[in-house]
């Protein structure tokens, strides 16, 4: 399971991302993977109001990218290259449902980080 960047976890509660996660960025940046605290919803943090603004929920990305596709209507897909038999880097697809307007990433040796790439895109383009 590979967790969101704190940036990307930044973005996701821009957009109001509030699924509950135990995994959450502290106040320096810090990940944490595990809740220490009894926290289960690191989105609305009970313990410590002045820490709200700074403490991120770091989800999964497969999390992330269910939550874009059913809350927020943008399915993102991971492909890779394949020219003349020779398979190549990954590339995210990001489609807007409700258009179906079409945007790709550019090219990254992992899935992670072309399935990253691809949510930061749409959270970015809403």
């Amino acid at each position: 399971m590979i967790l969101a960047s704190k940036e990307t976890a930044f973005l996701l509660r821009k957009h109001r991302f509030h699924e509950p996660v135990e995994a959450h960025f502290d106040t320096e940046g810090v990940l944490h993977e595990t809740s220490d605290q009894g926290v289960v919803n690191w989105n609305q943090p009970a313990f410590d109001r002045n820490a709200r603004r700074r403490v991120y929920a770091a989800p999964p990305l497969s999390l992330a990218q269910q939550w874009l596709r059913e809350k927020k209507h943008y399915d993102v897909l991971v492909y890779r290259d394949y020219f003349c038999g020779k398979v190549g880097k990954y590339y995210a697809t990001i489609i807007r449902l409700r258009d179906g307007a079409v945007s790709e990433t550019r090219r990254y040796r992992s899935y992670e980080k072309a399935l990253e790439a691809g949510v930061v895109k749409a959270l970015k383009t809403m």
